[in-house]
């Protein structure tokens, strides 16, 4: 039972000794936040969870077998705490794991799964070539679209007759995603932009991402972990942190626990200040003037949207006492 869509039943053999194989059994492990539920545990998505979200509104479009198992297999290669190794490893578009998807997938058992059902691997690999998996914000993929409303009902701003409204009302056209009404075009951009905000963006979360991001940085720097480790899952590498008994660490780790909150702050009295992805959505309409952008159709859309990154871009925060 998904506690998005409901009872969800997979019948084709290929996606089910997938979803059995240990690489993808591996995502139970993996919290879908990264850090921020160790003081928020309302936060209790993994990526298992979420895959198999994505798989299912690949297959609810009837999207081609190769292009539902790449839905499926796309977060594979997540390190253990998510996108928390990208605060360690410094990258600007959190994609340090996409680097290593071809060479985890190809040095498990998924090539020999996927060539006895007769999928052709490289297909599979070629996430790209799948337009409502993989594409660039601002338009609606398979993969935003699961976890805006998997994180919004999880934290209790998403009805969930709001989740079947928007799955019931959008639909595809030359590999983009559409609303037929306006209203709900806007509904949706508003509601993730604020998602992104309240969720993705809120100060616990920021927070939460250095104090584990910089116990992590000096795990590596004194050898108590390794990157190989980033590819285990979140319980090992947490235990091998707490292992080290430095103290430095077990400071950093005593402080993401229950109730332990941050709060925003300017840049001269913030504890950590950097960069962040303020992220938005700016959904096709269909109009008689073919898909439109929600923004063209809602003009006061694109100021909030402008607005919204500027104000978002660069985040100071500062645990509450």
């Amino acid at each position: 039972m998904n506690r998005i869509y409901g009872k969800i039943e997979i019948a084709n053999p290929v996606l089910i000794e997938l979803i059995e194989s240990k690489p993808f059994q591996r995502l139970k492990k993996i919290s879908q936040d990264g850090a921020p539920h160790y003081i928020q545990p309302v936060r209790d998505v993994t990526r298992f969870e979420h895959s198999i979200g994505v798989w299912y509104l690949s297959h609810k479009y009837n999207r081609t077998l190769e292009e539902q198992i790449a839905s499926l297999l796309h977060d594979i290669p997540h390190t253990a705490f998510s996108h928390v190794i990208d605060f360690v490893v410094r990258t600007e578009k959190h994609d340090y794991h996409d680097k290593f998807t071809k060479n985890i997938i190809l040095n498990s058992k998924i090539p020999s799964i996927l060539e006895r059902n007769g999928v052709e691997i490289e297909k599979v690999l070629q996430k790209g070539n799948y337009n409502l998996l993989e594409n660039e914000l601002p338009d609606i993929s398979v993969d935003r679209w699961d976890y805006f409303m998997r994180d919004g009902y999880t934290m209790g701003f998403l009805p969930i007759t709001i989740v079947q409204t928007f799955l019931d009302n959008i639909y595809t056209k030359n590999d983009n995603f559409y609303f037929t009404d306006v209203r709900l075009a806007a509904l949706f951009s508003i509601l993730f932009a604020n998602f992104s905000r309240l969720i993705w963006l809120d100060p616990t979360s920021h927070g939460a991402f250095f104090l584990l991001a910089e116990a992590i940085k000096i795990g590596l720097e004194s050898k108590y972990i390794t990157k190989e480790d980033f590819f285990t899952n979140d319980e090992i590498l947490l235990e091998k942190l707490k292992n080290s008994h430095n103290k430095e660490i077990s400071r950093l780790l005593s402080r993401l626990e229950p109730g332990k909150e941050f709060e925003y702050a300017n840049e001269q009295n913030a504890e950590f200040y950097g960069p962040n992805k303020p992220r938005y959505v700016n959904p096709f309409v269909k109009t008689t003037n073919g898909l439109q952008r929600i923004s063209e159709l809602v003009p006061s859309l694109d100021y909030f949207f402008k607005e919204f990154s500027a104000n978002y871009k660069n985040l100071g925060v500062v645990q509450q006492i």
